[in-house]
């Protein structure tokens, strides 16, 4: 058995078992060395780390290891853009300068036909390897009271600090660290509000030539300062509702006069809660915040249980007629239509209607057989808040769950409230501890 990685004393000994390049990464980050490369790359830094010698990351900026992480993770070609962008903004410069003098155009067209295209070119090739955030990193990005790189780095290695995973956000003695667009610092004391906001986006499926696109939404921790500048202290595809309350309680500790606003919501998000949650993601989820132990299997009542199965076999049931009554209609207008109509827009729908029983008689059989194997479990979690989409659950915030309309409670649950999560198969979806 593979001993952990702090009781091996030699790099002989290390040597003797098998890493994978993720756990040789892991090793690294942890001990603040370099862990960019390939894997015999990797061996000989921790080589040299058994040997007394720390070979650190390239962008060694930082000592604190969540900040220097963020800026070589982020920082792919840094140094290459940061030439492209010096010798676009000197051809540029001269280029300008020879222009208003009026010399002649040798002067000063070529400085400015060379310049352009590699300043554009440098400035996407740096928003795509994010190295634009990285610069920024080397001056932090500030409230109303400015910090230097320095400061930023001995607050977020203070023995006080917190690190919160969400948004890599670091809660500093006396100012609030994110890592989002560039590092981040704003003191307690320039704090007038907190915020959460989502916003809407899509992103092609496949290559550039499919036509398939994806929703999804990012959401923010805007900071609101007290003259009025608004700062980004985080940014991630996980829901920011539970981390904004986190972050707005202790930072109440240093400055009572912080508000919380409302999360501000996408005018694009959906406006009926999904009463299901489905999926191998969802599942995956739910058994790492099990791990995590934000959600406990528990054990409910029989009652309950059979009333939560009950649900789900009675809907099986129910779509039985109705597919077959809807299977019948298609075959019918596919008989009468079938050699008069050419148009396949016409007769897809009818296709799909006629597929229809099959997909009732699986799912009834998927039903039964999800049933006879008990595939059913409970958990016991905390609510976080209500969103239009849904109720979110402390340890699985990227998904909002539902209540089943008979398993809706009375009363709508308060924050701190625990409330029950019941898998059918690889449906998650919430229910009352009250049957109704």
């Amino acid at each position: 058995m593979r001993p952990e990685f702090e009781n091996i004393k030699t790099y002989a000994e290390f040597k003797k078992y098998k890493w994978l390049h993720f756990e040789l990464v892991e090793i690294c980050k942890k001990r603040g060395l370099n862990y960019q490369g390939t894997e015999k790359k990797l061996h000989k830094v921790i080589e040299a780390y058994f040997n007394g010698v720390k070979i650190p990351p390239k962008r060694n900026w930082y000592s604190n290891l969540v900040l220097n992480c963020y800026v070589n993770d982020n920082g792919v070609t840094l140094i290459f853009d940061t030439v492209a962008l010096l010798v676009s903004a000197l051809l540029l410069t001269i280029g300008i300068i020879n222009m208003i003098r009026g010399s002649d155009e040798l002067a000063y067209v070529p400085h400015l036909a060379f310049g352009t295209p590699i300043l554009v070119l440098a400035l996407v090739w740096a928003h795509y390897d994010r190295d634009i955030d990285v610069i920024k990193s080397f001056f932090p990005q500030c409230g109303d009271k400015r910090f230097t790189r320095a400061q930023v780095d001995e607050q977020a290695n203070s023995l006080d600090a917190i690190h919160l995973d969400y948004g890599d956000i670091i809660l500093a003695p006396d100012m609030l660290i994110g890592v989002s667009a560039g590092v981040t610092a704003v003191a307690y004391e320039d704090i007038k509000t907190l915020q959460a906001r989502q916003r809407w986006h899509t992103e092609r499926i496949g290559s550039r030539y499919s036509g398939r696109y994806r929703e999804y939404y990012t959401y923010k921790i805007v900071v609101t300062t007290n003259k009025g500048k608004r700062v980004a202290v985080s940014l991630s595809k996980i829901d920011a509702c539970y981390a904004v309350k986190e972050v707005y309680e202790h930072c109440l500790k240093h400055n009572p006069n912080i508000r919380l606003l409302d999360a501000k919501k996408s005018s694009m998000a959906e406006d009926e809660s999904s009463k299901v949650v489905s999926g191998k993601g969802v599942r995956q989820a739910v058994d790492r915040a099990v791990s995590e132990q934000f959600l406990t299997s528990i054990t409910v009542s029989e009652d309950l249980k059979k009333k939560f199965i009950w649900h789900y076999l009675k809907t099986a049931l129910i779509i039985m007629p109705v597919a077959f009554v809807v299977g019948g209609g298609a075959f019918f207008f596919l008989d009468l239509f079938l050699g008069r109509v050419h148009n396949a827009r016409i007769i897809s729908p009818l296709i799909t209607g006629l597929l229809f029983p099959v997909y009732a008689v699986y799912n009834l059989i998927s039903t039964l057989i999800t049933i006879n194997k008990d595939d059913i479990e409970f958990y016991s979690g905390e609510f976080v808040c209500k969103y239009k989409m849904g109720y979110t659950v402390k340890g699985v915030n990227i998904y909002h769950f539902g209540y089943i309309k008979e398993f809706q409670p009375d009363t709508e649950p308060k924050e701190g409230d625990r409330v029950i999560i019941a898998r059918f198969k690889e449906d998650f979806t919430l229910i009352s501890d009250r049957i109704v």
